[in-house]
């Protein structure tokens, strides 16, 4: 803001302070310096978490148990078992897809199937359960050992089991984790081997339940060749037939072709519709659980796929958390829903194979109608002939399907026993001599990674919650005040022994602006001179208040080195205290706290001139003590006596500084503020909430105060937004700056409560 525009708020609105324009960034608008402020300021915080989760994770990876890892590759295609499969002839085959090769995964981890090989790897004394069969009988089924010494093997073994698909191809990748790996690798081969003789035990049982279904047909298909046969020769014999002698040889030909082709049309018919009669007879008196073995659908073996998924899965849940868990809820209301898609699904199959069946039957008797009224036609031409072909024909169709039937059922036993085999190892188990897991630098990563994420969301919340004030451009963004300065942090060494032999330090380390001249902290206070006397340049601020809205914030500090920064400039200064409970500039200037000051001459206690020259160096700077302690401090303070002596030191001298008290703990400060040319708050960071600025700037203004502004104390200068250089940085420097670094004005005990009136 212009000084001319600032100096024209000032006068034209006396007790009001003067609203700046702020165009620092808003609380709600913060920036990358913002969260790295942020950051800084939490930095002890975010090493803490971060070396404690580091730790944790070192322990955990540490305490972790090792972990082998067998692997085996594997290629299933179950197209192979279906090339000569009696299924494969009786559906037509099927189109081999994802659904068929999840269903043979889902096979290869089923609770049947790994029970069986857990069991087969403890009759060889080896396995994860070397012993757990003892006194089994054999063979190994589900119902070997108890339910939930069932479900805890399982339980092992689906936990350190996985299978994959390799990506593009039939392939599958079995693995299984275990701290022996010589387990681990014995599961996994056992696991493929007991897969392998599980194709081929259930393949031959379905291959022989069709062929117990078609034994029925197959015995009357064969006594009707049988009779054929007979019927013919008796044909020939009773009417002596041999041959046929006919002028229009051509259209007899054409007649006994059409018959034959008939004929041949109707024994395929025939057969298949023999074939249809077998297949709809097995899906009609075999169970659902059977019925994919026996009619498989893409559909059906994903349901039954889902089924035995969601019926483990429901295991597994039990198992773990009880029958009230909620999955196990919802997982015993799919179940039912599974199985009665499933029935659906088979009913449909049913349905299909009986629609089969009838358009078969259908077709068998469209070709018989057409067969027949070719027979009519030919025994016109040649009755004896047309039976004789019809014989014939008879005979051997039926021959040649007996033998076709009869060939088939042998070649799908073999078959079934050959290739029912859908899977074969590319690569076995072996043992792995370093473990997969734990992995030590991925958990410490992790760790770190998770600590460093959690430290900065903790800190951005913490700092989101903390309402305090830190900088200056906070003081600014929270309130109408404008910011006159900000002063550094720095530490109060004690008065080196030498200094004291020597006599060289005679005041305290307090006013560094005495002490340490060339230090960033005085400094400090030159700036916040400066920016007072440039607020109102034409008219100005002669008589200034200082005080902030409660105790030990460093107001004290800051009145007597801002006086003492506008004495070195040749001025004539007066610095009062008019903290009449707590008075602490005595000890700043190490005076007698008993030494007559204002209270003195408010209350007409003494007679002579109470008024000091601390420092023989600023002859200019002339210092009045609170004096002596009163009851009524602030009825002395709202006096005319006071506006009196007020009006008085304007007349005597140049800049008049009051160190007053805080304006939230006491009203003192609130009649002599209304009479200064300028009120200055000061704000401690890290200590100062922002509800206390907002009360305290509240109160001066209905006081009618003129606020200049805030004086932000103790920063740290790496959280200032706008201040980019260090402690030893842009030229300044004093060779005893260490022993300067901190400052207070600390009230130890209750506001008033330590000295009594006459102390």
């Amino acid at each position: 803001m212009p000084i001319d525009d600032l100096q024209s708020q000032t006068n034209g609105h006396q007790g009001e302070a003067p609203r700046v324009e702020v165009k620092g960034r808003s609380a709600g608008n913060a920036s990358i310096v913002d969260v790295k402020r942020v950051l800084y300021k939490r930095r002890y915080l975010i090493l803490s978490i971060v070396a404690v989760s580091l730790i944790i994770a070192v322990i955990y990876a540490r305490t972790r148990v090792p972990l082998y890892e067998a692997t085996a590759l594997a290629e299933i295609d179950p197209s192979r078992s279906e090339s000569m499969s009696l299924s494969g002839f009786m559906s037509g085959g099927a189109d081999i897809n994802s659904t068929e090769l999840q269903t043979d995964l889902t096979r290869l981890t089923g609770d049947s199937l790994l029970f069986r090989a857990v069991g087969e790897l403890a009759l060889q004394n080896k396995g994860p359960f070397p012993n757990a069969f003892k006194g089994v009988t054999l063979p190994i089924t589900d119902d070997s050992l108890p339910t939930q010494q069932r479900l805890r093997i399982l339980s092992v073994m689906k936990s350190g089991m996985a299978v994959s698909v390799v990506p593009k191809t039939t392939a599958v990748r079995i693995a299984f984790r275990y701290p022996d790996p010589v387990v681990a690798r014995d599961v996994v081969n056992t696991l493929l081997l007991v897969f392998m003789e599980r194709s081929v035990e259930d393949r031959l049982f379905a291959t022989q339940q069709a062929a117990q279904m078609l034994s029925s047909q197959m015995e009357d298909l064969k006594t009707h060749a049988a009779d054929a046969q007979r019927a013919l020769a008796k044909y020939q014999a009773e009417h002596n037939f041999i041959g046929q002698e006919s002028n229009d040889q051509s259209s007899e030909n054409l007649t006994v072709d059409q018959l034959k082709s008939l004929n041949t049309q109707l024994a395929d018919a025939q057969a298949d519709l023999i074939i249809r009669k077998g297949r709809l007879q097995l899906v009609q008196s075999t169970t659902p659980e059977s019925l994919l073995s026996v009619a498989p659908t893409p559909t059906l073996q994903s349901l039954r796929s889902q089924l035995d998924s969601a019926k483990a899965k429901l295991t597994e849940l039990r198992t773990k958390y009880g029958s009230g868990y909620p999955a196990v809820h919802q997982l015993e209301m799919q179940i039912p829903q599974i199985e009665k898609e499933i029935a659906a699904e088979s009913s449909n199959v049913k349905r299909r194979v009986q629609e089969e069946y009838d358009t078969s039957d259908a077709t068998v008797h469209s070709i018989q109608q057409r067969l027949d009224e070719q027979m009519q036609r030919a025994y016109k031409d040649n009755e004896g002939a047309a039976d004789y072909a019809i014989l014939r024909e008879d005979a051997e169709s039926s021959g040649d399907l007996y033998n076709a039937l009869q060939l088939k059922l042998k070649e799908s036993s073999v078959t079934a026993a050959l290739d029912a085999a859908s899977i074969s190892v590319i690569d076995h188990a072996v043992i792995r001599p370093t473990p997969v897991e734990p992995n030590s630098r991925r958990i410490v990563m992790t760790g770190g990674l998770g600590g460093i994420l959690f430290a900065v969301f903790l800190a951005l919340g913490l700092e989101a919650l903390d309402d305090t004030i830190e900088t200056s451009e906070d003081v600014e963004n929270s309130s109408n005040l404008y910011s006159l300065g900000a002063i550094p942090h720095f530490d109060i060494a004690p008065i080196a022994k030498e200094d004291l032999a020597t006599g060289e330090i005679k005041l305290p380390s307090k006013l560094i602006t005495i002490n340490a001249k060339d230090s960033l902290a005085a400094e400090s206070f030159r700036v916040i001179r400066s920016a007072i006397l440039l607020s109102a340049v034409d008219s100005p601020k002669r008589c200034l208040l200082v005080t902030s809205s409660f105790m030990a914030e460093g107001k004290s500090t800051l009145s007597s080195n801002l006086a003492v920064a506008l004495a070195q400039r040749g001025a004539r200064v007066l610095l009062v205290d008019t903290d009449l409970r707590r008075s602490t500039l005595s000890a700043m200037f190490q005076l007698p706290s008993s030494l007559p000051g204002l209270s003195n001459i408010l209350g007409r206690l003494e007679e002579g001139s109470p008024y000091l020259h601390p420092i023989e160096s600023l002859p200019t700077f002339t210092f009045l003590p609170a004096g002596i302690k009163v009851p009524n401090p602030a009825e002395l303070l709202a006096s005319s006596r006071m506006s009196s002596l007020m009006a008085q030191w304007r007349e005597e001298y140049d800049h008049i500084v009051l160190d007053s008290a805080p304006v939230l703990m006491v009203s003192d400060s609130l009649p002599i503020a209304a009479q200064a040319d300028g009120v200055v708050l000061v704000v401690r960071s890290g200590s100062t909430r922002k509800t206390a600025l907002s009360r305290s700037y509240e109160l001066l203004t209905r006081s009618s105060a003129t606020i200049l502004g805030a004086v932000v104390n103790d920063v740290d200068l790496r959280l200032e937004n706008y201040y980019t250089y260090s402690n030893k940085g842009y030229g300044y420097g004093y060779s005893g700056y260490s022993r300067y670094k901190s400052y207070s004005a600390p009230y130890s005990k209750p506001y008033g409560d330590d000295q009594k009136y006459g102390e």
